[in-house]
């Protein structure tokens, strides 16, 4: 019984902290792990003599991890560019994301990574603000993004549809509001 109080107080805590209601207003400063299991569709293309560029979105759910595990905290979705050089099977990568929590408030965070396909695209992302108590929110952190992405191939002169799944994780996600 003492364990679930725990737990729900831990897990109630959590889900204020990143989605509280417009209403409540109090800063508040924390490092959090995050992560996100998404599908993304877009669309490959040869835009060179040795790179492919993938256009498109990603979403899916967002969870933040406590002591007892991951929980919900929303979903997240993410229009995104990735250039591939297919030379040196390495890739660039830029996005904007949207964090809309519970309560419908979102942050908005800026990504940009670079890497390897198979072994992921390692970057930093920005938190550039976001509505409700989120209007003013600061931070970020490192994060990794795998996908198997490197399943599709681009044909000259051809746009492919791909449709892929994979996860991006911060071991570190740093926010504070005003």
């Amino acid at each position: 019984m003492r364990l679930n109080r725990r737990l729900l107080a831990s897990s109630a805590a959590l889900l204020l902290s990143l989605c509280r209601m417009p209403g409540a207003a109090a800063a508040e400063e924390q490092t959090i792990k995050a992560f996100s299991a998404f599908e993304a569709e877009g669309q490959v293309m040869t835009t060179g003599p040795n790179e492919a560029t993938y256009v498109g979105l990603l979403s899916g759910p967002l969870y933040i991890e406590n002591d007892q595990g991951p929980m919900n905290a929303g979903a997240l979705v993410c229009p995104l560019v990735l250039h591939i050089n297919l030379k040196t099977k390495t890739e660039q990568g830029i996005g904007q994301c949207a964090i809309t929590g519970p309560a419908g408030n979102q942050a908005y965070i800026s990504l940009t990574c670079a890497g390897a396909p198979l072994v992921g695209c390692n970057g930093a992302s920005a938190i550039t603000g976001g509505t409700g108590r989120f209007a003013n929110a600061t931070g970020g952190g490192n994060f990794i993004l795998r996908s198997s992405m490197h399943e599709f191939e681009a044909k000259t002169g051809l746009t492919t549809q791909a449709k892929t799944i994979g996860i991006i994780f911060w071991r570190e996600l740093h926010y504070k509001l005003p």
